[in-house]
């Protein structure tokens, strides 16, 4: 049937499409065909029994592959499965929200298939569910910017092009000083990290272009980063955009993934929390990595996502849909083992500091820590993870009640990272201290002075 067949313009059909029945989009187009539930189902690949529940709503089609097939083999017009955005809408979203597909033999098993339709089922994963999502807030604007994070914008001074292994080595000297919580200094060095980038890009060709654009969007996503921690929300959702577009020009899916996490990063902390999260399950879906034997980064990749959507989730007090997507990540972090990994942080450890936040935004503190018991510090491989690690156990503590534990934990926060303690989330944790009834913890208000709180 033709993208301009009457049928697609009808109340009906459009209703449909509209409130996401696509087993009634299937049996209409069907019957519009004049086909049997045999002949249909030989060729979508389905028996006629398992179409039949398909069409009355008894099988839920959430699968983006599955709607896909449906769409080539029927002759439906993909946006009515929100798989593509009709040309009205273009602008709604960047275009790399489609799923990233690196590979995969299709053969699943039970596990596998089961793993796949529950994370899809937890946030309704179609092409619909980021509709009408603007790119940026209305806010985001840099005026109110340090003049350091400003520079993210416009790249600071002028550079010359560079190779791309003189690139590679710059962003993993910013990596470093944001591993090791040097935010101070790597604010002044990303402006011309990403300047040379930007330059080197201009001039770059064939495969050194790709690999260019790969790094310029590793430099605008450690931006994002470094925004977030600094507070600047409206700056970071910006510069996330930034390195959505240079992922999408570098087509490397490592780079198209931490893109996407970023912006979710950026839409949650304006309150996008369900977009944010179907954004996430549905590029880590893209990966094809819940199932088989994927890639170690691959499958890392897979798990970073799934640990930010869990607490996404989470912050959004949706307690099933964080819980499924952090016991996902444990799977997925079980299935790595040791293997070597890329520069993701995802680990078993990571997961395990992941479910201290979770918890704690759930309101079950005393779950939280149980697992910050789990941990060695030790194990915690750099300054920023452990200053993470130790804010969130502190958070814990103080929802828990014991404030002398809270104070401790930011101590040591401080030990392996100072500047974490001028953090604005750390220094209003101090200020909650400050406010506790009861006896003030030895060492307290000097703990707070060097936090900026007077």
């Amino acid at each position: 049937m033709e993208a301009t067949h009457p049928i697609w313009c009808t109340p009906a059909v459009q209703e449909a499409a509209a409130a996401g029945q696509f087993g009634a989009l299937i049996r209409m187009t069907r019957t519009a065909r004049q086909l049997t539930l045999g002949q249909a189902g030989d060729l979508v690949g389905y028996s006629a029994s398992t179409l039949s529940r398909i069409e009355t709503g008894q099988r839920k089609l959430t699968d983006v592959t599955q709607l896909r097939r449906f769409a080539e083999t029927l002759g439906i017009p993909p946006h009515l499965f929100g798989l593509t955005l009709p040309a009205a809408g273009a602008a709604l979203l960047p275009s790399d929200v489609a799923p990233v597909t690196v590979g995969g033999n299709g053969r699943e098993g039970d596990d596998e298939v089961r793993r796949r339709e529950l994370l899809t089922g937890l946030v309704g994963v179609t092409g619909t569910g980021l509709l009408g999502i603007v790119a940026k807030p209305a806010a985001a604007n840099a005026a109110a910017s340090p003049r350091k994070l400003q520079a993210l914008l416009t790249g600071g001074q002028v550079r010359a092009p560079v190779a791309v292994p003189v690139l590679r080595s710059r962003l993993a000297a910013a990596h470093a000083a944001f591993d090791a919580c040097r935010y101070a200094e790597l604010a002044g060095m990303l402006p011309s990290v990403i300047a040379t980038g930007q330059a080197s890009l201009g001039e770059a060709r064939g495969e050194r272009h790709d690999q260019v654009a790969a790094l310029l969007a590793g430099a605008y996503c450690l931006a994002s980063d470094l925004c977030s921690k600094l507070h600047d929300d409206a700056l970071a959702w910006v510069t996330a955009e930034h390195a959505r577009s240079a992922a999408a020009v570098s087509g490397d899916p490592a780079s198209i993934v931490e893109a996407a996490r970023m912006t979710s990063i950026a839409m949650r902390r304006h309150g996008n929390y369900d977009t944010a999260t179907r954004l996430l399950v549905r590029t880590a879906l893209g990966l094809g990595a819940e199932s088989g034997k994927p890639a170690p980064g691959l499958l890392a990749n897979y798990g970073s996502l799934l640990c930010t959507g869990a607490y996404t989730a989470a912050q959004n007090g949706s307690r099933r849909q964080a819980l499924e997507l952090i016991g996902e990540a444990e799977t997925a972090a079980a299935r790595l083992g040791t293997t070597q990994r890329t520069r993701t942080s995802f680990s078993p450890v990571n997961v395990t500091i992941y479910q201290i936040g979770i918890h704690t935004a759930l309101g079950d503190s005393a779950a939280a820590l149980d697992h910050a018991r789990k941990i060695r510090l030790a194990s915690v491989p750099t300054p920023e993870r452990q200053a993470r690690f130790c804010v969130d156990t502190a958070r814990a503590w103080l929802s828990y009640g014991n404030p002398g534990h809270c104070l401790q934990a930011l101590q040591t926060a401080g030990r392996c990272a100072p500047e974490e303690l001028r953090r604005s989330s750390v220094r209003s944790l101090v200020a909650s201290l400050l406010d506790t009834p009861g006896p003030t913890p030895a060492g307290l208000r000097e703990f707070a002075a060097r936090c900026g709180q007077g």
